[in-house]
């Protein structure tokens, strides 16, 4: 069957929307993407991008460019951040790529949405627009009629299908199809990035680490080609307000009672900002008549199983695939929302459950270390392949 040509539009041009515009485009379907913003956004630090994600993108041709300017860690380390032993190791490196035939990379989020904003760029048949927002949209049976604000005058476009890719804060999802919002979940993430040359822990530059304490954790990777480290500390904020208020002071006495090694990394000069954390707390609904939800938009998950960014390449794929298969928009978009949702949900409930994991205290803190000392790298990474096996 051939499927006719769609016309597609996108609010929001991040990591999602650009993934799903150039999977579109591909396919065929005419695409617009909407980003609000008045320019690509260097902001950010780093993501990973676990086997399932990177089939996609090389099948987008984008392979070289992500080895180029991401890293392949060796392996996951879990630390207890108390005592500075290592808990376990999880191997990355040559060990997934003969796994699951594609590399495990860290690379910053700018570089990716870089990557994908220039190949979007080059193809004809997608039209990226800054400044310009996608505030309301009328669904009716032709597709939906958006109404989208640029500068002072708003104007209004029809399309086959409307995308929203536009993040925790959805216009799309809360706006057009009513959702509930994405809640604050108690945890700000610190973030920030060191330059390599001022890293002096061994082997921080060849892996991620994750350092475990109570009530908090940090992790840490490279990024930009190795050139700088990207960190990344959690903590158990009921107030999302004091992200607006950090100092490297403040952060050393939240973890000074940390180990040594650990406490030399925050001695390092950075510049760190604050992101309070929100999840999808009730996700049933991907798609709606002629609108679709991907990403944040449609599942905001807490980073704790380093899914966020690949889920949402997930759902271009795959969104893509059920338009340029099914006929009827409708029966589409309600094949995409059967495949994501039971998959989509349970890396959510993982990444849940992972961050309770990683902020035990006290004995059950002692059984959660005793338990990773015990478990293989092999098992470990066992543990992993219902996420990392999945395939495009």
């Amino acid at each position: 069957m051939t499927i006719a040509r769609r016309k597609i539009l996108i609010a929001g041009g991040g990591i999602g929307g650009l993934a799903a515009a150039l999977c579109l485009a591909k396919a065929g379907h005419r695409v617009d993407v909407f980003e609000r913003t008045a320019s690509l956004q260097p902001i950010g630090a780093g993501i990973q991008i676990s086997p399932n994600a990177f089939h996609i993108l090389s099948a987008l041709g984008l392979s070289d460019e992500l080895l180029e300017l991401g890293t392949a860690p060796e392996a996951i380390i879990m630390m207890n951040a108390m005592t500075g032993k290592q808990l376990s190791r999880l191997p990355l490196g040559f060990d997934i790529q003969d796994t699951y035939d594609a590399p495990y990379i860290v690379i910053h989020r700018a570089d990716l949405q870089n990557i994908l904003f220039e190949a979007c760029d080059q193809h004809p048949d997608i039209s990226i627009s800054f400044g310009a927002e996608i505030i309301d949209a009328a669904i009716h049976e032709n597709g939906a009629t958006a109404m989208i604000q640029s500068g002072s005058q708003p104007s209004e476009h029809l399309c086959d299908i409307l995308i929203g890719a536009d993040g925790i804060h959805s216009r799309v999802r809360h706006d057009i199809l009513e959702l509930p919002k994405a809640v604050y979940s108690g945890k700000i993430a610190w973030r920030a990035l060191v330059p390599a040359n001022d890293v002096k822990m061994p082997n921080a530059m060849n892996n991620t680490f994750g350092w475990l304490g109570p009530k908090a954790h940090v992790v840490t990777y490279p990024v930009r080609n190795g050139e700088f480290l990207n960190l990344v500390a959690v903590t158990q904020e009921a107030d999302q307000s004091k992200a607006k208020d950090i100092s490297k002071a403040k952060l050393q006495e939240s973890f000074s009672h940390w180990c040594d090694d650990f406490q030399s990394l925050l001695e390092l000069e950075a510049d760190w900002s604050g992101w309070p954390l929100y999840e999808t707390r009730d996700i049933r609904v991907m798609a709606h008549r002629s609108v679709a939800l991907i990403g944040d938009a449609a599942h905001s998950m807490l980073p704790f199983a380093a899914q966020g960014a690949a889920q949402a390449i997930e759902d271009a794929h795959v969104l893509t695939q059920c338009l340029s298969t099914i006929d009827d928009k409708e029966n589409a978009l309600k094949a995409f929302e059967a495949k994501r949702l039971p998959r989509v949900q349970r890396v959510v409930r993982t990444a849940r459950r992972n961050g309770q994991i990683y902020h035990l205290s006290g004995i059950p803190a002692m059984v959660r270390n005793l338990g990773l000392s015990k478990i293989s790298g092999k098992n470990l990474l066992a543990k992993q392949d219902w996420i990392y096996s999945w395939k495009p």
